[in-house]
């Protein structure tokens, strides 16, 4: 086989494991949905643990931007996306988030998940509590992006490397 053939199949193995493990623990053992913890999974796993963990903060950063962005939209205003009030926020908040991931944060990797977490907010409320709905989807994120670290640290072989690191220098 392939190098190219190997790589993805290494990937997809890791990926699929990642998966796995997000839904277990959230969905089986805390009957959370673990939705937003398989995306960052599948979306920060990466070739090595140092370009996953990059992507993993990255991805991070931006949902809580899009997070806290969200909440002083709903704070300020009632969206609803039939509203033409509500519209305008919407897409001003757009204007916000990328300008404040770019220039303010100097993270512009985090534009497209902070704007994802932003239009989950204020779109998908239905009369929850938007602290709690925000601070969930922070959270299982986060959860989903440490999942994802572990299982390409264990399953990439990188902690073996750690392992004889930590040998030599004792």
């Amino acid at each position: 086989m392939s190098k190219e053939y190997d790589e993805t199949l290494n990937k997809s193995l890791r990926i699929s494991i990642s998966v796995f493990w997000c839904v277990f623990l959230l969905k089986i053992l805390l009957n959370i949905n673990p939705f937003y913890a398989a995306t960052a999974a599948v979306s920060c796993l990466q070739g090595t643990i140092k370009d996953s963990l990059k992507v993993g903060i990255e991805r991070v950063i931006g949902t809580i931007f899009g997070g806290i962005v969200g909440l002083f939209a709903i704070y300020f205003t009632l969206i609803e996306p039939s509203n033409f009030k509500g519209n305008l926020i919407m897409a001003l908040s757009m204007i916000i988030i990328i300008f404040g991931c770019t220039y303010i944060l100097k993270k512009p990797a985090s534009n497209t998940i902070a704007c994802i977490v932003f239009l989950g907010i204020v779109t998908n409320m239905d009369g929850k509590n938007p602290y709690f709905w925000a601070g969930k989807r922070i959270t299982t994120t986060i959860i989903g992006v440490i999942i994802a670290l572990a299982c390409n640290w264990l399953l990439n072989g990188e902690f073996k490397t750690f392992r004889k690191n930590k040998k030599n220098r004792k």
